[in-house]
């Protein structure tokens, strides 16, 4: 039979899935496909991936014949084709995973012009995804080899965003922004990002929009932000959502509406963005914009620190800590408030170390709770600041060192911490970790005492 009667059975089996009418396009592509059709081959991929048509009840086994057909049809020089049939290799459908393959059948693809290719081949690249061992320390790469691999990723997506495509640009503005594989350049980042917002991508509307909130690459302007940021929410971006939510219920960018705010943040919470059913929960725990409910807010904190909120967490050691709606329960407070320790967040880095060195909910522990001091001390708590130097003066949990005391006795005083300039005062006052001097002790003093340092108004008195 000739070529073009292999041709015309296609070109039917393309009006009839066109039409719908998969069955009766997948007896003509299989028809076709005999006869050498690679176009037929890889239809008879997609019906098979898609489930359109085809009489394979079985999923696994229909995307094991999707997948033969895709490298059958790839194989026979099908761009497209191929793409799918990389995808098989790097997942190991039908196919034993093989990352190297799955790369070179891409890159095949790609040269025949797939964008989704070059997309992937950019992701695959991005992300350091090009070993197929995910658990190897071994594996881990050095700093030039991530820059060797962001380059590469960096490459691969402007061949894409050269062909229009909004994915591939939306890579390119990414690179640019986290100055990965070119360098930092937020103003080139937002003209990709715009070239792909333009063209509806929901992630680059909310990139975009980012950029407008906080005037990176362009004038800040909160009504743009809120307004790219809709957009991307209104086409299903779950962290988009949230932000809307956010803006509504501060008046950011827009009137303030407590019910809008409410439906964004559902929306958000509905498609598990973690951020949202904290927000839900201190909407609940408040009182903004529905009746305060303690019992629903633990159960929206529950839900988003189960999907990785620090803030979810930190709140809900705090409801266990000090019994909002529940009885006082030590021990789960420092259960959550470890949690967010561990995530690096100070204020819950600082209340673990208070239970740590009080005994509350967990054994008493000197050098656990100077840990927790320092490390929430070094992220810039004036509290911790503050406690960690007298544990320094005093040698709790650490080597006695009045001299690093003094240090974040000072820390914490140039935040304001009235209990710190105090603290200072007495250094300079007795020459604590620092030379004596009565006139700077004086100054502290007084800083502290404008603070309602009770101790500090009298150091003053007796210093006059």
């Amino acid at each position: 039979m000739s070529k073009s009667k292999c041709d015309e059975l296609c070109e039917q089996g393309n009006k009839l899935y066109g039409e719908q009418n998969f069955a009766e396009a997948v007896k003509l592509y299989k028809s076709a496909e005999e006869l050498g059709s690679v176009e037929a081959a890889y239809m008879l991929g997609i019906c098979y991936n898609y489930n359109r048509g085809v009489d394979e009840t079985d999923e696994k086994r229909r995307s094991e014949i999707a997948g033969g057909y895709f490298i059958k049809a790839g194989d026979g020089g099908h761009a497209e084709a191929q793409c799918f049939a990389a995808l098989c290799y790097l997942h190991g459908i039908g196919v034993e995973k093989d990352m190297s393959v799955a790369i070179e059948r891409f890159e095949k693809s790609a040269d025949g012009g797939c964008v989704q290719a070059m997309n992937n081949l950019g992701y695959i690249y991005e992300n350091g995804l090009t070993n197929d061992s995910e658990d190897d320390d071994e594996s881990e790469e050095s700093d030039s080899e991530n820059d060797d691999t962001y380059a590469l990723a960096f490459d691969w997506y402007m061949k894409s965003a050269e062909k229009g495509d909004p994915t591939g640009q939306l890579g390119v503005g990414k690179c640019y922004y986290y100055g990965k594989g070119a360098k930092r350049d937020i103003h080139s980042a937002v003209k990709w990002y715009t070239l792909a917002a333009e063209q509806g991508l929901a992630d680059a509307l909310f990139r975009l929009g980012e950029c407008y909130d906080d005037g990176e690459g362009v004038k800040k302007d909160e009504i743009e932000a809120f307004g790219l940021y809709k957009q991307a929410a209104q086409k299903g971006h779950a962290k988009a959502q949230c932000y809307v939510g956010y803006d509504y219920e501060n008046g950011i960018g827009v009137t303030r509406n407590m019910d809008e705010a409410l439906k964004w943040y559902n929306l958000s919470a509905q498609n598990n963005y973690f951020q949202a059913y904290c927000n839900l929960g201190c909407c609940y725990e408040e009182g903004r914009g529905v009746k305060k409910n303690m019992a629903t807010a633990l159960k929206m904190y529950e839900k988003g620190a189960e999907l990785g909120s620090v803030m979810a967490m930190y709140n809900i050691g705090n409801i266990y800590a000090f019994g909002k709606g529940v009885k006082v329960n030590s021990e789960l407070a420092v259960e959550f408030y470890e949690k967010a320790a561990q995530n690096g967040m100070a204020e819950a880095q600082f209340n673990l170390a208070q239970h740590l060195y009080e005994g509350k909910g967990v054994e008493q522990d000197d050098e656990a709770a100077a840990f927790w001091f320092l490390e929430a001390a070094k992220r810039g708590d004036s509290d911790a600041q503050c406690q960690i130097g007298s544990f320094y003066m005093d040698g709790i949990g650490v080597d006695e060192d009045a001299e690093l005391g003094f240090k974040w006795f000072m820390r914490s005083a140039k935040q304001g911490d009235g209990d710190a300039q105090y603290a200072v005062g007495l250094c300079y006052e007795n020459g604590i970790g620092v030379d004596a001097d009565p006139d700077v002790a004086a100054d502290w003093y007084a800083r502290a005492a404008s603070n309602g340092n009770a101790e500090a108004k009298k150091a003053l008195k007796r210093l006059k």
